[in-house]
C-alpha cells in the first residue's frame, strides 16, 4: 500500500511538472529582466557613499523577486579591483560575493588587467560565471585569449539567451602595459557581428551585448558615447549593457534599450524585454536604473557573514596610524588635486628628481583631516604601482604635459617640480605656453631631466607615449611602500594652500 501511494505521488509530481512546462511553452509572451552592475571596483564595504556588497545583494534579491523565473544578473566589467578589501586577495572576495549573488556572466573591463593573466585565470577558475571578452585575443591574434570566452548561452522561461562580452578599445591605453603583453585588444566592431550571427545560428532568441564600453546621456533619453559607433555597425541585438564611464544611463538607440548603473554598487540597471512567441522576437523593451539610496534598505545577512572575516583581517593589518593630517586634502580627478600635489612633492623630494609625474586616474580619493592609516593611503592609490626613475628629454616631458593637461579623455596629470602655464581651450600640442623648473629656469627641449613616475606612465599608459623614450630607467619599489615610509617619517601633514604650479588660462 505504501509503495503504491509513493508511486502515485511520483506520477502526480511528474504530471504537474510536464503540465507546467507545457503551459510555460504555450504562453504567447515571455518577460525577461536583465539586471546589471558595473564598475563595482571592489567596494565590498559600506562606507561613506558606498552602500557595500551586503546592501547591493539585498537590493538585487528583492528586485529579482518581481520576476523570479525570468530574471538574470550580469556584470559589465571592472568589478574585481580598486579597494584594499579586494586587492589584498587579488580580487577573490569579489568573485566569491558575485558567486553568492548568482551572477550569470561578467564582461572583462580594462581594470581586469590590473592583474597579470595568471591571476585572471585564477579568478576565472573560482568564478561560477563566465568571464566574457570577445575582442580580447591572444598576442598572436588567432583566438580569444584564455580564460576569456566570447559569449555564453543560457535558458530563461524556455527562451535561449545569448550574451556577448566586449571591452573598450581604451583598454590598450588605460590598462597595465605589462599585463597586456600576452593579449591583443581588437576594436569591438571587428568581432561583434560575427558572434551575433553565430549565436542566432545556434538558436539564440535574444541577443545581449554585455560591454565595458562607455555611454552617457543628456537631458533627453538619447544615449551617446563610445557605444554608439559600435551599434551603428551591427544589427540583430536586443539589449545593450554598458560600463566604463561610471554614469547612470537608461535609454535607447534605434529602439535598442541601453543601461549603465553608475559605479561602486550605487545602483542596479534593469532591461525589461517582452518576447512574442508568435512573432519570434522582442516586441517591447525598456531600460531603468535603480539607485540603492532610493530603494528600501535590505541587508543580505549571509553576505555580511561571508565578508566579515575579510574586513576584520584587513583592519587588523592596515589600521595602524601613519601620520596626522591637519586639514582635508581634496581630489578632483579632472581639476585640482591637493592630494596629488602633496604626494608628488613627496616623490620629487624623496628621489631628488627634477620632476615627479603621475597619471591622474591613479589618484582616487580625498585625504580627510585626522589620523592617516595605510588603509587611507590605499584608498588614494588603489593600484599596485611601482616607482621608476629615468632620464627624460625636455621635448618628451613637454609632450607629457601637453597630453596630460586639458585632455578630456583622461584624468588631469599630477606633477611636481614644474611651473606650467596652459590654455586648455587649445588642441593638444598647443596648450602649454610656459614650463619652468623649480630653480626658475625654462625647460630646454634638448636637455635631459631626472623624472620620477610609475610603471604605468613609463610604459606609455593613458597615451603618454613620449615617456617610453626615457633612458636609464630603474625600478625603485612600490609607490605605497614609499608613501607610507614618508608619512611615518614626517608624522604630521601640514600642507600649505594651493600653489601656482599650474596656471590655467582658459
Amino acid at each position: 500500500m505504501g509503495r503504491s501511494k509513493s508511486f502515485g505521488v511520483i506520477v502526480l509530481t511528474i504530471l504537474l511538472l510536464v503540465t507546467a512546462a507545457v503551459n510555460a511553452a504555450e504562453k504567447p509572451f515571455v518577460e525577461i529582466d536583465i539586471y546589471s552592475v558595473n564598475d563595482f571596483h571592489g567596494h565590498l564595504r559600506a562606507e561613506a557613499a558606498d552602500p557595500g556588497m551586503a546592501a547591493l545583494a539585498g537590493a538585487v534579491s528583492e528586485l529579482m523577486k518581481q520576476n523570479p523565473e525570468g530574471a538574470l544578473l550580469v556584470g559589465a566589467g571592472d568589478m574585481f579591483s580598486g579597494t584594499i578589501d579586494a586587492n589584498e586577495y587579488q580580487g577573490q572576495p569579489v568573485v566569491i560575493a558575485m558567486n553568492k549573488m548568482g551572477f550569470a556572466a561578467n564582461a572583462a573591463g580594462n581594470h581586469i588587467f590590473d592583474y597579470p593573466l595568471e591571476i585572471i585565470k585564477k579568478q576565472a577558475a573560482a568564478a561560477e560565471f563566465p568571464l566574457l571578452g570577445a575582442n580580447i585575443l591572444t598576442a598572436a591574434g588567432d583566438k580569444v585569449a584564455e580564460p576569456f570566452r566570447p559569449y555564453t548561452m543560457l535558458q530563461k522561461q524556455g527562451l535561449t539567451i545569448g550574451i556577448i562580452g566586449l571591452t573598450t578599445l581604451e583598454t590598450r591605453d588605460k590598462a597595465s602595459q605589462t599585463n597586456l603583453q600576452k593579449v591583443k585588444i581588437l576594436p569591438p566592431e571587428q568581432v561583434a557581428q560575427s558572434y551575433i550571427d553565430e549565436l542566432r545560428n545556434k538558436g539564440a532568441q535574444i541577443i545581449v551585448l554585455l560591454t565595458h564600453i562607455g555611454s552617457s546621456q543628456g537631458e533627453k533619453t538619447a544615449v551617446e558615447g563610445e557605444i554608439i559607433p559600435l551599434l551603428q555597425k551591427i544589427q540583430g541585438v536586443d539589449a545593450v549593457i554598458t560600463g566604463h564611464s561610471h554614469l547612470c544611463v537608461s535609454g535607447e538607440y534605434n529602439k535598442i534599450p541601453i543601461v549603465q548603473a553608475g559605479c561602486y554598487g550605487e545602483a542596479v540597471g534593469r532591461i525589461h524585454l517582452l518576447y512574442s512567441r508568435a512573432d519570434k522576437r522582442v516586441v517591447a523593451a525598456g531600460a531603468r536604473v535603480y539607485k540603492l539610496d532610493q530603494l528600501p534598505k535590505v541587508q543580505d545577512a549571509a553576505m555580511e557573514k561571508l565578508l566579515a572575516p575579510i574586513f576584520k583581517d584587513i583592519d587588523a593589518r592596515y589600521n595602524a596610524v601613519l601620520a596626522l593630517n591637519d586639514q582635508l586634502l581634496t581630489n578632483d580627478r579632472n581639476g585640482e588635486s591637493r592630494v596629488g600635489d602633496y604626494f608628488m612633492d613627496l616623490l620629487k623630494s624623496g628621489f631628488k628628481a627634477d620632476a615627479a609625474l603621475y597619471n591622474g586616474g591613479a589618484v582616487r580619493a580625498d585625504l580627510p583631516a585626522g589620523t592617516v592609516t595605510m588603509r587611507d593611503l590605499i584608498k588614494i592609490f588603489p593600484f599596485d604601482s611601482t616607482i621608476y626613475v629615468g632620464e627624460v628629454q625636455g621635448s618628451d616631458l613637454r609632450q607629457v604635459l601637453e597630453h596630460g593637461i586639458g585632455n578630456p579623455n583622461i584624468s588631469r596629470l599630477r606633477f611636481a617640480g614644474l611651473q606650467v602655464t596652459a590654455d586648455t581651450g587649445e588642441p593638444e600640442g598647443q596648450r602649454i605656453s610656459r614650463i619652468l623648473l623649480a630653480d626658475g629656469s625654462v625647460l630646454a627641449d634638448e636637455k635631459y631631466y631626472k623624472v620620477v613616475s610609475n610603471d604605468f606612465m613609463f610604459s606609455g599608459g593613458d597615451g603618454f607615449a613620449s615617456l617610453k623614450n626615457a633612458q636609464n630607467l630603474r625600478a625603485c619599489g612600490k609607490a605605497n611602500t614609499f608613501f607610507a615610509f614618508a608619512l611615518r617619517s614626517f608624522k604630521t601633514i601640514n600642507y600649505p594652500a594651493a600653489d601656482d604650479r599650474l596656471q590655467i588660462k582658459n
